[in-house]
């Protein structure tokens, strides 16, 4: 007898360890708009690079893979899945392996950013990372 689980986006019900038709579509769906968009090629090129891998690694490593939005704003200690530029790439493409300009993130936080980005927010982003080195660094 299999095990089945609900999909978390549309909430069809499919089997343990399948990945649901719906993910599927949403990973071809980014990858042909954002992946492989030759307006994103620059930025496909450089996330690929071994100076981004690099960097990203020693951030993670500095911050202790915690994502610092959660540490300081919920108060609860989560894995940091994503190196976040705080100034986008589109913004200030000089920016992309400044050490102040990143911060550790879970996908959860990352999302919810990405959702609503202002100004606000990256002072936000700023204070929380000066919190931290503040308090271990």
């Amino acid at each position: 007898m299999a095990i089945y689980r609900r999909c978390g986006k549309c909430g069809k019900k499919i089997a343990h360890g399948i990945k649901c038709e719906c993910l599927k579509l949403t990973r071809k769906d980014y990858n042909k708009n954002v992946r492989y968009n030759n307006e994103n090629k620059e930025y496909s090129i450089f996330y690929n690079s071994i100076h981004w891998k690099r960097m990203s690694s020693y951030i993670r490593c500095k911050y202790n893979d915690l994502c610092l939005m959660c540490y300081f704003k919920y108060k609860i200690l989560t894995i940091a899945n994503v190196v976040h530029h705080i100034v986008e790439l589109k913004e200030d493409y000089t920016k992309r392996l400044d050490e102040d300009n990143l911060i550790t993130l879970c996908h959860s936080c990352h999302n919810i950013l990405h959702g609503n980005y202002t100004d606000k927010e990256k002072q936000e982003l700023h204070n929380i990372k000066n919190m931290y080195e503040d308090e271990f660094l």
